[in-house]
C-alpha cells in the first residue's frame, strides 16, 4: 500500500479477534445470533482481503491504535448493513460499530491483540518455514563439500585447514538456533491482551469473556 500506510497483516488479524469476539460475545449471552453472524461474515471478508481498500489509514495514530480498531468497527457494521440486503446510508443500521461489533473490547487491548496475532501468523508461515529451507539447503551443501579442504583464517591470516562442509555446518547450526529461538517465542505471543479492555482489569466484558 501507500507509504507508512498500516501493514495489511494487522488489518487481517483484526478481521480474526472481531470474528472471535463477536461469536464469544454470542455464546455469553450478550450479542443476538444474528448480529453475531452477519459480523463473522464481514470480518471473513476482511481476512479473505476482500475489503483491504477500506482500510486507508497510516501507522501514525495514538497509541493503542484508536484509529485503526474504529476504521474496523466502522467497516464491518457497513459490511453488515449491506449484507442485510441494505444500501450505504438509507435505513436503519442494525449493526452499531462500538456498541456490537466492538462489544467487550477497547481499542487498548484489540490493537495489541492485532499485533499478536499478525506477528504469530508471519513467523509461523513465512519466517520459519524460509528459514528452515535455508538451513536444509546449506546443510545439503555441507554435507556434499565435506570432503573440500581449505585454510581456515584468523586475524586476517592463514590459521589451520578445515572443509568446506565443516564451515557450512556452523552456518546451519546459527540457522538452528534462530530456529529454536523463534519456537520459543510462539508461546509468549499465543497470549493475547483481548478481555482486558481499556485498562488491563477486563471491565464491561461478560464472565467467562
Amino acid at each position: 500500500g501507500p507509504a507508512a500506510s498500516m501493514p495489511i497483516e494487522i488489518i487481517r488479524a483484526f478481521g480474526y479477534l472481531k470474528k472471535a469476539a463477536a461469536l464469544t460475545n454470542m455464546e455469553l449471552g450478550v450479542l443476538p445470533k444474528e448480529k453475531a453472524g452477519l459480523i463473522s461474515r464481514a470480518a471473513d471478508e476482511i481476512i479473505s482481503g476482500e475489503l483491504d481498500g477500506h482500510f486507508p489509514l497510516v501507522v501514525w495514530q495514538t497509541g493503542s491504535g484508536t484509529q485503526s480498531n474504529m476504521n474496523c468497527n466502522e467497516v464491518i457494521a457497513n459490511r453488515c448493513h449491506v449484507i442485510s440486503g441494505n444500501k450505504l446510508g438509507e435505513g436503519k443500521t442494525d449493526i452499531h460499530p462500538n456498541d456490537d461489533v466492538n462489544k467487550s473490547q477497547s481499542s487498548n487491548d484489540t490493537f495489541p491483540t492485532a499485533m499478536h496475532i499478525a506477528a504469530y501468523k508471519l513467523v509461523v508461515e513465512h519466517v520459519m518455514p524460509s528459514i528452515t529451507l535455508l538451513k536444509d539447503t546449506l546443510a545439503a551443501k555441507s554435507k556434499e563439500m565435506m570432503d573440500v579442504v581449505k585454510i581456515g583464517r584468523t586475524h586476517w591470516m592463514d590459521a589451520t585447514p578445515l572443509t568446506l562442509g565443516q564451515e557450512f555446518s556452523a552456518y546451519v547450526s546459527q540457522l538452528e538456533h534462530g530456529l529454536n529461538a523463534l519456537q520459543n517465542t510462539l508461546p509468549h505471543l499465543s497470549e493475547l491482551a483481548l478481555g482486558g479492555t481499556a485498562v488491563g482489569t477486563g471491565l464491561n466484558t461478560p464472565k467467562g469473556y
